[in-house]
C-alpha cells in the first residue's frame, strides 16, 4: 500500500516529462507536508489535542524514513505546536520533500529515475505487473467516491481533503466538477470527523494546509 504522500505525489507527476505538473509546483509541498502529518496520525504517532496543537504520542521510529525524520523534528520542540506550524516547517524545503518521496517510490519499484526525472515502470509481462496503483487508478477511485457515491475509507477521505486544501482538485476533477467535488469532500470529512476522533485531526491538518497557502498568497 502506498502512503498518502506517495499517492499525492503520483497524482501531481507528469508521467511523460517525469516532473511535477507546473500547476502543482507552488502548492504541492504544503499538501505533501500535510500528508506526512496525516500518515503519522493514522499510525497513532501524533494527534491534535484539545488546544488544537500537535502532540507526539509515540516517538518510536517509523518504517518510512520520511516519517521518522518528522517524528524527530516534532520530538525536538519543548511544547506542542499548532498544526499550521508543522505544515510550514515540513514544506520549507519543497525540493527535498519531493525528492524524498520520489526516492521512496523508486525503492518500491513504482518509479524509476532517469537523471533528475522520475517515470512509471512499465510491466513487460503479466507477472511483472506493479502492485501499487497508477495515478489513473488513484484518480478513478477518488472520482468514484465523489461522483458516484462509492463507499469511502478514511484514507481516501484524507487524500481528497489534502488535494482540496492545496487547491489541486483539478488534478482529479474537471472544471465543471470542481464546486460539486469540493462540497462533497467537505461533507464526507465532516461526517467522518463526527464519528471518529482521529478524523478530527485529519480535518485540522487540511485546515492547516489551506491556512499556510493563504498566508503565502497562493
Amino acid at each position: 500500500m502506498l502512503s498518502l504522500y506517495e499517492e499525492l505525489y503520483l497524482l501531481a507527476l507528469d508521467e511523460e516529462s517525469g516532473t511535477i505538473i507546473p500547476v502543482a509546483k507552488k502548492t504541492i509541498s504544503h499538501g505533501l507536508a500535510g500528508a506526512v502529518l496525516a500518515e503519522l496520525s493514522f499510525s497513532g504517532k501524533v494527534a491534535s489535542n484539545e488546544k488544537h496543537r500537535l502532540e507526539l504520542r509515540d516517538a518510536e521510529p517509523a518504517e518510512e524514513g520520511i516519517l521518522s525524520e518528522a517524528i524527530q523534528e516534532i520530538q525536538k520542540v519543548e511544547k506542542p505546536r499548532k498544526l499550521v506550524f508543522w505544515v510550514s516547517q515540513f514544506s520549507e524545503r519543497p525540493k527535498k520533500i519531493r525528492e524524498q518521496i520520489a526516492e521512496s517510490l523508486v525503492s518500491k519499484n513504482v518509479l524509476y529515475q532517469d537523471d533528475k526525472h522520475f517515470f512509471r515502470h512499465a510491466a513487460i509481462t503479466e507477472e511483472e505487473q506493479i502492485s501499487a496503483p497508477s495515478k489513473y487508478e488513484i484518480k478513478s477511485i477518488l472520482r468514484a467516491i465523489i461522483l458516484f457515491t462509492r463507499e469511502a475509507d478514511n484514507r481516501s477521505i484524507a487524500l481528497l481533503n489534502l488535494i482540496s486544501a492545496c487547491n489541486l482538485l483539478n488534478l482529479v476533477f474537471t472544471q465543471d466538477e470542481l464546486a460539486f467535488a469540493k462540497r462533497r469532500i467537505s461533507e464526507e470529512l465532516i461526517r467522518s470527523a463526527l464519528n471518529e476522533p482521529q478524523m478530527q485531526t485529519i480535518e485540522e491538518i487540511g485546515q492547516a494546509v489551506a491556512a499556510n497557502l493563504e498566508d503565502n498568497g497562493e
